[in-house]
């Protein structure tokens, strides 16, 4: 989980009160860059998933999700390979180490697992599996604003393998950039419901619009 994953848990937004649970869908767009060996492979691929958050006590939270990849596309020793539909699952936890309140900002740190996978196509190529394995370390920092906005600032530090075939061969690689600095803001809205956008400009670049309804 990057530091989406605890903003609006933990920023202080009225609606957080005495609401557990939150449910929320989300789409996201990243691009980066894959090694396998001494081949390069830039990327991006788009997403959409569901999640669901269970905040325990006032410190810690869990979270499991689940989407699909919509499409996206890599490029590897002069081919060019488009992303078939996929699948995605995550799961993570955040344990709240400033809680925001008076002049104090909210500071989270976030562990999480995801995992993922498609089909690559290319014209004149047999179609190939490329799966993927993510453990990332985030923390977020933000203030809320009456209660209603808060901005923040995300890092993290992320790796695992990604298992392809390539040329008739099976590799393993991994990604170029192991990490990410994030801006977003989340808002409350009424009846419990709140929205958060995100932007990462710098590592493995990526965006995510999310909306969310804690209960």
């Amino acid at each position: 989980m990057g530091p989406t994953a605890i903003a609006k848990n933990y920023c202080g937004l009225k609606e957080d009160q005495g609401t557990p649970w939150r449910v929320a869908a989300s789409y996201g767009w990243l691009s980066s860059e894959l090694r396998f060996g001494s081949t390069s492979a830039p990327f991006y691929q788009r997403s959409v998933a569901v999640s669901l958050t269970r905040q325990l006590g006032e410190r810690f939270s869990v979270q499991a999700g689940a989407g699909a990849v919509i499409g996206g596309g890599i490029d590897a020793l002069g081919a060019s390979y488009d992303m078939q539909p996929g699948w995605l699952v995550r799961l993570g936890g955040t344990w709240l180490a400033l809680d925001g309140r008076g002049a104090w900002p909210f500071l989270a740190v976030s562990l999480g697992l995801a995992a993922s996978g498609v089909t690559t196509t290319s014209a004149g190529l047999p179609s190939e599996t490329l799966t993927a394995v993510d453990l990332g370390l985030s923390a977020s920092v933000g203030k809320a604003f009456f209660g209603a906005v808060a901005p923040y600032v995300g890092a993290r530090v992320f790796g695992g393998p990604v298992a392809w075939t390539l040329a008739g061969k099976g590799v393993t690689g991994t990604d170029v950039n192991h990490w990410q600095v994030a801006f977003g803001l989340a808002a409350a809205l009424p009846l419990g419901f709140d929205v958060l956008v995100e932007w990462a400009p710098f590592g493995e670049e990526s965006v995510l619009a999310q909306a969310g309804w804690a209960f």
